[in-house]
């Protein structure tokens, strides 16, 4: 998944398994490899509530958030769609609003990740812009001789007459 990388900022992906392999031994009929369902509502409280989790608050959240972000989990989150709670019962429906909801979030994270896209890509622009080799202006600013002179190659110092002995 493209998107997966960029959002382990929440959780590494050792520690995301590591707390999918927790749950999936406390609530086998829910987190289940390879099998996707949709939340109850608040289901991070019965979890909490719940007391068998050595796993703090935090930790839990951060992989519920990602575990909700999965493309398979927007793809089931359909209106009329089952809702379960941790011991595999039914425990309500996706709504209209709950599907309108995903959607809106979707749309504004989408145009926020080609912002972030457009403007890095302007800066990168910008920057292999601003410096060319040649440019007069680049010799006399003195952070670009910086970076002349760290890049240039270093002489030896070295100076010596060659002199003619047949002479």
């Amino acid at each position: 998944m493209k998107e997966e990388s960029k959002r382990w900022h929440l959780l590494p992906p050792e520690d995301y398994n590591k707390v999918f392999d927790v749950l999936s031994h406390k609530y086998p009929k829910f987190f289940i490899e390879d099998k996707v369902f949709i939340f109850k509502k608040g289901i991070h409280r019965d979890i909490f509530n719940d007391g068998r989790s050595n796993l703090s608050r935090t930790v839990i959240r951060k992989f519920l958030t990602l575990y909700s972000r999965q493309s398979k989990y927007r793809q089931i989150h359909i209106e009329n769609t089952v809702r379960y709670d941790l011991k595999g019962n039914e425990a309500g429906v996706v709504t209209k609003e709950d599907v309108e909801f995903i959607s809106q979030n979707t749309a504004i994270k989408k145009k926020q990740n080609m912002l972030k896209k457009s403007k890095s890509e302007e800066r990168a622009a910008k920057s292999s812009a601003e410096y060319k080799p040649d440019n007069k202006a680049n010799k006399q600013n003195p952070q670009f001789e910086m970076i002349r002179k760290s890049t240039a190659r270093p002489k030896l110092g070295l100076n010596f007459k060659a002199e003619n002995k047949n002479e």
